[in-house]
């Protein structure tokens, strides 16, 4: 641990398991835990007019009668949105306490901050960003830590039986049907219904509509609560923003509501480019990709969990966008310490119709990941993003097996990596 320290913030949407990392990470690492949080009421009114690091300290002491202990214990501040005076002296506790170990979480940062006009202090905080579980987070709590160790170690030229692999994708399909949100891999880690966990999701859209009175101002509540209720039926679609869903709102409108549940980590939009090297710059003019927060509520609000019983390809169900969406959100939760930025590739319209699925930057190259099944011919967009950019990884996620390949199309040669869904979250380990 370092012994000079700022405070670390997460990012995170609600629900997304913030709050029990950090009490687990509690447990297994220090002798004592100090939890506020300022979504109640009781913590609110303690803490609201502090303003000075003595002066928490003390209240921490005469109030919670707890004592900070450098090293022994961990100060977490949930909901830290909610007290914009513990926002400003997060600066402090990095100043004049880097000894303590802080760490402090908010669902709605970066919304809030804006609306109320706040900056958090650069270069005295760390952020790291949590998203839905991961698969391999998934079989690790599902009891498949044999399987995940697995996967983890593999090696490109190692064979994996054929049935490890049918096995693997048996539970990859399992996870995009139950989606990464904790609560709900807990349900179906425990044998719960499917009508269990679709209310759950249910509830979980309904918090997040609820909380759209702290997301935006009253002028956008209705456009902001519109997206929230129809952007899982275009997960994985471009979307042009006037009269998105069928409304008969205007793109300004529908903009700004994208912008709250984008800071608010719920939607994720997904620029295009046509970068041939780096960096990669996106184009603001072409429309966007949207990935919602999670698979579990694209499958609930299109109501197509049936579809999943005897499904043997993931890229032919709803047209392949749930594989897209599933794909993505594991591509954004590579990198826990920044945004993920993540693109889709899409040729110049004057120079032809490519377009590769996500393409971002990883280990100096330009790395394209489509999302598709069936004979390497299909991969026409892919041949063309590796034609165009010199220093390239061209990677197919698909349900066969690990395979690197030469492909000749149309008299050329394209060096192509082949990977099964349950690789996804080594795509950057085989770059």
């Amino acid at each position: 641990m370092k012994n000079a320290r700022k405070p670390l913030v997460l990012r995170g949407a609600r629900q997304v398991g913030k709050t029990s990392a950090v009490k687990l990470f509690a447990e297994q690492n220090f002798k004592d835990f100090i939890y506020i949080n300022m979504e109640r009421g009781e913590d609110r009114e303690i803490f609201s007019k502090v303003s000075s690091i003595s002066d928490f300290e003390k209240t921490v002491e005469l109030v919670l009668k707890k004592k900070i202990v450098a090293g022994d214990t961990l100060l977490f501040i949930d909901e830290i949105q909610n007290a914009p005076n513990l926002i400003e002296l997060l600066r402090f506790f990095y100043e004049e306490r880097s000894d303590w170990h802080v760490v402090a979480a908010g669902s709605l940062l970066e919304v809030m901050l804006e609306k109320l006009g706040l900056t958090m202090p650069v270069g005295r905080i760390e952020y790291v960003y949590m998203h839905p579980l991961t698969f391999f987070e998934f079989l690790e709590v599902t009891g498949e830590e044999a399987l995940v160790d697995f996967l983890r170690k593999l090696k490109l030229d190692e064979m994996i039986p054929e049935s490890v692999h049918l096995r693997a994708m048996k539970l990859f399909y399992d996870y995009t049907l139950i989606g990464g949100m904790p609560e709900a891999v807990a349900m179906f880690a425990n044998k719960n219904s499917q009508e269990e966990i679709n209310s759950l999701y249910s509830s979980l859209l309904t918090a997040y509509t609820e909380d759209i009175y702290k997301y935006a101002s009253s002028a956008d509540v209705k456009y902001v609560q519109y997206v929230i209720e129809r952007a899982p039926y275009f997960a994985g679609e471009r979307v042009i923003y006037e009269k998105f869903g069928t409304s008969q709102y205007r793109s300004r409108e529908m903009s700004r509501a994208f912008d709250v549940l984008e800071k608010a980590m719920i939607v994720n939009r997904v620029a295009a480019t046509n970068s041939i090297e780096l960096p990669i710059m996106t184009q603001g003019k072409r429309a966007k990709k949207i990935l919602f927060l999670d698979s579990g509520f694209v499958n609930y609000k299109n109501n197509i969990q049936t579809e999943f019983l005897g499904l043997h390809d993931l890229s032919s169900l709803y047209r392949g966008r749930i594989a897209e969406q599933i794909v993505g959100q594991n591509l954004l939760a590579m990198n826990i310490h920044s945004e993920q930025s993540l693109s889709y590739w899409a040729k110049d319209r004057q120079d032809g119709s490519a377009e590769v699925d996500f393409c971002f930057a990883a280990k100096g190259k330009i790395v394209g990941v489509e999302v598709k099944s069936g004979h390497s011919a299909r991969l026409k967009s892919l041949f063309s993003f590796s034609e165009n950019i010199k220093n390239n990884k061209s990677i197919r996620i698909y349900d066969g097996p690990v395979n690197q390949e030469q492909i000749v199309y149309a008299g050329k040669k394209y060096n192509i990596l082949s990977l099964p869904f349950y690789l996804v979250n080594r795509v950057v380990d085989f770059c």
